[in-house]
């Protein structure tokens, strides 16, 4: 049996549990929704259940030398607490230069 039937049914049977890998907030609408009566509850789940789309496993993103980085911004600064000022030059963990007073 597929996953996704197989969730159906089990939102047929008991809805909460169909949605239980949704989220804290999805599974407490569905059982709010099962409360006054059965058939709420249902209907969200099931089309809870059935407007999942599961990623494609060809969609993996992988790291492709080709693509363009992205540009630095150029004169970002940052306050420190002390009330100093750093400009941020590079961001390869080199240890940043060129501290200057704040105002």
């Amino acid at each position: 049996m597929d996953n996704r039937a197989g969730r159906v049914v089990l939102a047929l049977i008991f809805p909460p549990l169909a949605v239980l890998d949704k989220g804290c907030g999805t599974i407490l609408v569905v059982t709010l929704l099962m409360f006054p009566l059965w058939i709420p509850g249902m209907i969200a789940a099931v089309l809870i259940v059935l407007a999942d789309k599961s990623p494609a496993p060809e969609a993996d993103l992988i790291y492709d030398e080709s693509w363009p980085e992205k540009e630095k911004r150029k004169g970002a600064y940052v306050r420190l607490a002390d009330g100093e000022v750093a400009e941020v030059v590079e961001d390869d963990h080199a240890p940043l230069t060129g501290y200057r007073k704040g105002k």
